[in-house]
C-alpha cells in the first residue's frame, strides 16, 4: 500500500499499519491524560497561590497590629516612667507603692501578690532555684516591710512598754 502525505509517498506494508495505529491510539490517549494532569495542577497551583496571598494578607494584617499594640505600649512605658520621675520628684513615696502604681494596682492589691508571692517562693524553694529564691525573699521583705509601717504595734499584737 502507498499512502501520499504532503507531497511525500510512504509504503506500508501490512502490519505496520496497525501498529502504527495502535501506537498512535496510545499517544493520543497518553496525551489527554497529560493534557487532563496539567488541567488539574494548574488548578491546585492558583488554589496554592490564592492559600498564599490570604496567609500573606493575615499575616501583614497581625504584624500591623502588632506594631500598633508596640507603639502604644512605648508610649504607656514612657508615660509611667514620665508619671513614676514626677511622684518621685514631688514627694518620698514607699518603694512598694511605687511599685504598685507601675503595675496599675493599689495597696488593696498587697495581700493577694504577698499570697501569690510565697507560692512562688515556695516552688523555687522546691525545684532548687536559688536566684529565684532570692528575688521573691527580697520583694517579701519589702512588702512585710511597708506592711509592718502601716499597721500599729497593738494590731500586730506587740506588747509595748
Amino acid at each position: 500500500m502507498t499512502l501520499r502525505l504532503s507531497g511525500c509517498m510512504f509504503t506500508l506494508r501490512g502490519c505496520a499499519v496497525t501498529e502504527t495505529n495502535a501506537s498512535f491510539a496510545e499517544f493520543r490517549a497518553s496525551l489527554e491524560a497529560t493534557r487532563t494532569r496539567a488541567r488539574e495542577l494548574r488548578a491546585a497551583g492558583a488554589a496554592i497561590r490564592q492559600r498564599l496571598s490570604a496567609t500573606r494578607q493575615s499575616h501583614q494584617a497581625a504584624l500591623d497590629r502588632a506594631r500598633v499594640i508596640q507603639a502604644e505600649a512605648r508610649e504607656r512605658c514612657a508615660s509611667l516612667r514620665k508619671d513614676t520621675a514626677r511622684q518621685a520628684a514631688s514627694k518620698p513615696v514607699n518603694a512598694v507603692l511605687q511599685a504598685l502604681a507601675i503595675l496599675g494596682r493599689d495597696e488593696s492589691d498587697l495581700e493577694e501578690m504577698a499570697d501569690d508571692l510565697i507560692a512562688a517562693h515556695q516552688a523555687a524553694i522546691a525545684v532548687g532555684d536559688e536566684d529565684t529564691q532570692q528575688l521573691l525573699a527580697g520583694a517579701l521583705m519589702q512588702i512585710g516591710r511597708h506592711l509592718a509601717t502601716q499597721v500599729s504595734p497593738k494590731a500586730a499584737g506587740v506588747i509595748m512598754n
